[in-house]
């Protein structure tokens, strides 16, 4: 309202001064302060809300069918019950697609996120159903099974095909989150593979894995950003800093033998908290703002809680701690002004 206001004043001075004539001065303060009416093919409505939770529900729907019915269903019953509504929404999401109704449009939305989530498991019953895979330790391993690794790329790639054919924010959120889930079962099973390693350089292993998806995250982000999709932009970025957020602060916070490992791991999570704060400056970014500050408050206080042991000294750290960080924010501003007066 303060910046509406200013901008009316200037009006006012503008007209005075003979720059802009009363009628054009009277077209700017209409457009100034009617509200902005939101745009027909971006409102969100009932139905299509419920279209984007009937395709969810079927995909529980399926999941729940066969996991509780799973050894009654033959093995031809157990393919056709996901094969069949996988084709059929993908098959009918590509028809609406073609549509120039932006409602319609919507709909091919739902149906590719539904049949991209059924997709992951169509491939898994096949591959099981098949024995494409040795499932003999699946109940053993459980999700880190090399079966639900390859499920999920499957649904990762068909994810990415939609989001190339229909570039729309609820497509790259599907595809980002098979991504993810395909990152996370595979690490599982990494997890596995490496159980003779240490657990230090087990996790470093797996913290690399994460930081490399995150890296392929935040470069889409770049990318997309240099096609100016500005709608696709924050979903990449949100995933790309959660990824690496999330991987520093899980495996700061292991038990490892010694307590130089621990300072690695911690080192690491602040350093790339930290970055994200100050990228969040360069890149004007809020996700990168918020994600680094959520980490920074996540890892001190958990090394405050972990490594305290009087009653004080934890409140105490994290009062010093605060005022470093609302000292630092109320003078970066002022810092800079006199680096470049000096310059």
């Amino acid at each position: 309202m303060a910046l509406e206001r200013v901008l009316l004043e200037k009006i006012e001075k503008w007209v005075h001064k003979g720059l802009i004539s009363p009628e054009q001065a009277d077209s700017l303060r209409q457009d100034e302060t009617e509200p902005e009416d939101i745009p027909r093919a971006h409102r969100v409505k009932t139905d299509e809300i419920l279209v984007y939770l009937g395709s969810l529900i079927i995909f529980l729907a399926i999941a729940f069918l066969l996991g509780l019915n799973w050894e009654p269903l033959g093995s031809t019953a157990r393919i056709l019950l996901v094969a069949v509504p996988t084709v059929c929404m993908l098959a009918l999401g590509g028809w609406l697609r073609g549509s120039t109704s932006a409602r319609l449009q919507r709909g091919a939305q739902a149906l590719w996120l539904g049949g991209c989530l059924v997709s992951g498991v169509a491939f898994g019953v096949i591959v099981y159903e098949l024995a494409l895979i040795d499932c003999s330790k699946l109940r053993e391993v459980g999700p880190s099974h090399l079966l639900f690794v390859t499920s999920c790329l499957w649904a990762t790639g068909l994810a990415g095909a939609a989001l190339i054919l229909l570039s729309t924010v609820t497509q790259s959120i599907v595809f980002h989150l098979c991504g993810s889930a395909t990152l996370l079962t595979f690490v599982g099973w990494l997890g596995y593979q490496l159980v003779s390693f240490s657990s230090f350089y087990k996790n470093l292993v797996l913290l690399a894995l994460g930081l490399a998806v995150a890296g392929l995250w935040l470069a889409l982000s770049e990318w997309l950003l240099s096609r100016e999709r500005k709608d696709l932009i924050r979903v990449s970025r949100m995933f790309g800093a959660l990824t690496v957020i999330g991987f520093t602060l899980v495996l700061a916070m292991r038990e490892y033998g010694q307590l130089w490992q621990e300072a690695v791991m911690a080192s690491i999570a602040f350093l790339a908290d930290l970055s994200f704060t100050i990228a969040s400056v360069r890149r004007q970014s809020q996700t990168f703002l918020y994600s680094g500050a959520a980490g920074l408050l996540v890892l001190i206080t958990y090394l405050t809680v972990e490594h305290s042991t009087g009653r004080i000294a934890m409140p105490i750290a994290l009062l010093i701690i605060g005022a470093l960080f609302i000292g630092l924010g109320l003078g970066t501003k002022q810092l800079i002004k006199r680096v470049r007066k000096s310059g």
